[in-house]
């Protein structure tokens, strides 16, 4: 489906902001600098956003859409349930290298002050980005039990079996960090991957 012009407008605001944060950091790019980069008026932004700080985090959502669509697409090319968890796991563990970059970028060039102004714009787009992998999550798992490769699950037990994956995806990004762990973690989403799915089956 096509875009309208507003939000083809509202798309290139978003992709050049991101690039002009990831250059110069959020505490250099004002409004008159996006504007002036896409040949609109500032009076046009505002039209969209009403502050640097609306459309930073506008930039951020559209990030953890970008990531939303990339594990979604991931999962899609698998037939199975478990080799879909398996894909999902190693997509979240390796990363987005786009919003890896994008993230490291921005944060480096952050003072104090503004990593407190930002503190609490980038919890609530990391709320949004679990609440999207929930989703993902839940959604294949209802479609293999659709598809009769597991039994139909109890929908308390299913949430508590998605905190599990989650909650395992994060340990494993974490100690595979540390040198005794280097270069397991693909094993270790395999193993992670193979329990959620026995645990499904029942």
């Amino acid at each position: 489906m096509s875009l309208s012009q507003d939000e083809q407008l509202v798309d290139q605001i978003l992709q050049t902001a991101q690039e002009l944060y990831q250059r110069y950091g959020t505490k250099k790019v004002t409004m008159d600098d996006v504007a002036k980069a896409i040949g609109k008026t500032r009076t046009a932004l505002y039209y969209y956003f009403k502050n640097r700080d609306e459309l930073f985090e506008a930039v951020m959502l559209s990030l953890v859409q970008e990531v939303k669509a990339e594990l979604a697409h991931v999962m899609e090319q698998e037939k199975d349930l478990e080799a879909r968890i398996f894909a999902f796991c190693i997509a979240k563990i390796k990363g987005s290298e786009k919003s890896k970059s994008f993230i490291a970028a921005i944060e480096s060039g952050m003072d104090l002050e503004e990593r407190s102004k930002y503190t609490s714009i980038m919890w609530g787009v990391h709320q949004k980005m679990m609440e999207a992998e929930h989703v993902l999550l839940k959604k294949v798992m209802e479609q293999a039990i659709d598809q009769k490769e597991i039994p139909a699950q109890d929908s308390a037990q299913l949430e508590v079996v998605i905190l599990v994956l989650l909650s395992g995806i994060r340990g494993i990004r974490r100690e595979t960090a540390i040198d005794v762990y280097a270069g397991q973690w693909k094993k270790a989403a395999a193993v992670l991957s193979s329990m959620i799915v026995k645990e499904l089956k029942g």
